[in-house]
């Protein structure tokens, strides 16, 4: 239970999500997924079978954005699939990344979909980083 509540905190507070309280009665949390060969998940979590978060560490530019195409697209696809409502991917990252790059870049991934969102945060951000 304890897990959950950080959780919640950290979808709330550091996400920004304004999901209704309902949402958060269901959460799973799944740590180092492999996305098919080409990517390892720090973690990934489901909350109330609505919203998707991809948690990725990165530690230069070129790992985040030689694999966004692959994240956004599979991410969008789990998102259809699982017939969930919205995608949030994000960079835990304390290394000096080119947001403003990575962020321009999303935004061609992403297109018009605005049920696919993109965060920056820090390692001290991260409620599952292992300190």
């Amino acid at each position: 239970m304890a897990k959950n509540a950080r959780i919640k905190s950290f979808v709330q507070e550091i996400l920004g999500c304004g999901c209704p309280e309902e949402v958060f009665d269901s959460i799973n949390y799944t740590h180092n997924v492999l996305l098919s060969n080409r990517m390892m998940l720090h973690s990934a979590i489901t909350i109330g079978n609505r919203l998707l978060i991809y948690i990725v560490e990165a530690n230069v530019n070129s790992v985040v954005e030689k694999n966004l195409a692959f994240l956004v697209t599979t991410g969008k696809n789990e998102r259809d699939s699982r017939g969930l409502n919205r995608v949030r991917l994000v960079i835990v990252s304390d290394e000096k990344l080119d947001r403003q790059l990575m962020q321009s870049q999303f935004d061609g991934l992403k297109g018009m979909d605005e049920k696919i969102h993109l965060h920056f945060i820090s390692k001290d951000e991260n409620i599952f980083t292992e300190r």
